[in-house]
C-alpha cells in the first residue's frame, strides 16, 4: 500500500474520532445492515470486476455515536458480469469501512474498500479504492430503518474531479437499531 493511501486512511480514522464525542451523554447504539446494490459500468478502470446492473449484497454492523457513525462491513457478488480487462469472475467478496455523517434524513459518507476476486485457481486482491456516498434516509419504527443511496468510487484522490453520473451506483439498505 502506498504511504498517500495510508496517510489518507489515517486521516480519515482521525476525522472520525475527533468528530464522534465520546462522553457519557451521547446516544450510542449498534445497528445491523443489510443491503443490496447495483453497480455501473466503469470502462476506465481495469481493476473492476463489475459490469453495469451487476449486484451485491451487503452485511454490516454499525456503531452510532451523535451524528456519525462506523459502518464496518463485507459485500459478495456471486455472479459478476466481469469487464474486458477482468475475465472469468466466479465471485467477489469486498470489505468495507465507512464513516457516515447524518443529518436528520440526509446522510454523506466516505469509505475504503477493498475486492476479493475469484477466479477459479487466479484468486486475487485488488487495490485499495475509496468511495464518496450520499442518500435519504427514513424510520419505519423505532428500531428499523431505511436508506437509499448513491455511491461514486474512485481509485485515486486526483481523479475525484473526473465525475461522471453514469457511474454512479445505487443501493438500498434496511437496519436494525439495538
Amino acid at each position: 500500500m502506498r504511504t498517500g493511501t495510508m496517510m489518507t486512511a489515517a486521516a480519515v480514522v482521525l476525522a472520525g474520532l475527533c468528530v464522534c464525542p465520546t462522553h457519557a451523554q451521547t446516544a450510542r447504539s449498534s445497528a445491523l445492515t443489510c443491503g443490496i446494490r447495483q453497480y455501473a459500468s466503469h470502462s476506465d478502470d481495469s481493476e473492476s470486476p463489475f459490469g453495469k446492473g451487476d449486484l451485491s449484497y451487503f452485511l454490516a454492523y454499525e456503531y452510532h455515536e451523535a451524528r456519525a457513525y462506523w459502518q464496518v462491513g463485507v459485500s459478495y457478488t456471486p455472479h459478476a458480469t466481469a469487464t474486458s480487462m477482468v475475465t472469468n469472475v466466479e465471485s467477489v467478496t469486498t470489505p468495507q469501512v465507512r464513516l457516515i455523517f447524518e443529518e436528520g434524513m440526509l446522510i454523506m459518507g466516505i469509505g475504503v474498500l477493498k475486492h476479493y476476486i475469484q477466479q477459479g485457481d487466479a484468486n486475487h486482491w485488488s487495490d485499495l479504492y475509496w468511495e464518496l456516498e450520499a442518500g435519504f434516509q427514513t424510520s419505519a419504527s423505532a428500531s428499523l430503518g431505511i436508506r437509499a443511496v448513491a455511491y461514486y468510487t474512485f481509485r485515486e484522490w486526483g481523479d475525484i474531479g473526473d465525475f461522471d453520473t453514469s457511474q454512479l451506483e445505487l443501493g438500498l439498505e434496511v437496519s436494525y437499531r439495538f
